[in-house]
């Protein structure tokens, strides 16, 4: 069973000031890929309240050990990624490359990855769609389980409390009402 417990600990080192907002981004990525059981797993917020740009705060890619960060991904170019996540708040994709909502990143991204399954699952504050959590697996299937469905879902719960202060800043005009 996986257990939230070292996410709550991360997340607290955070509030408490012990933990840099860069080394927080790094571990949090670390611990998901290593409690999934994944590749790579990620950490991305929308620009704005427009939702029609998302930003890697960061992604561990676990087989070379190295993060990456600031990737930028735009509507215009993958409409049918973004479509699925405003209406279903989530992907589940064990063939990614097959999806109807993630083939649009076969060319682009899943061919020279080697990404073959991904787990999407949206980040939301006070209601509202505000990032994503994405998870990926290289080279074979992974079919996920309803376990890591909810811890994912979980995660995307309890980092709304850790990043409050860049949310209520970054879609401020969606909670001016």
């Amino acid at each position: 069973m996986i257990s939230n417990a070292k996410l709550l600990i991360l997340i607290k080192e955070f509030k408490d000031g012990t933990c840099s907002e860069t080394l927080f981004y790094q571990k949090l990525t670390e611990l998901i890929t290593a409690e999934l059981h994944c590749s790579r797993a990620s950490l991305w917020l929308y620009r704005d309240a427009l939702l029609d740009e998302i930003i890697a705060i960061d992604l561990f890619d676990a087989p070379s050990g190295k993060h990456f960060s600031e990737i930028r991904l735009h509507e215009d170019d993958f409409l049918p990624y973004f479509d699925a996540m405003r209406n279903d708040g989530g992907i589940d994709a064990a063939v990614a490359m097959e999806h109807p909502a993630t083939k649009c990143f076969n060319d682009a991204y899943f061919e020279p990855n080697d990404i073959v399954s991904l787990l999407d699952v949206g980040i939301r504050y006070n209601g509202q769609l505000v990032g994503v959590f994405c998870c990926e697996n290289v080279a074979e299937i992974m079919v996920w389980t309803d376990e890591q469905k909810a811890y994912l879902e979980q995660a995307g719960k309890l980092i709304t409390f850790a990043l409050k202060p860049l949310l209520q800043q970054r879609f401020a005009a969606l909670f001016a009402s």
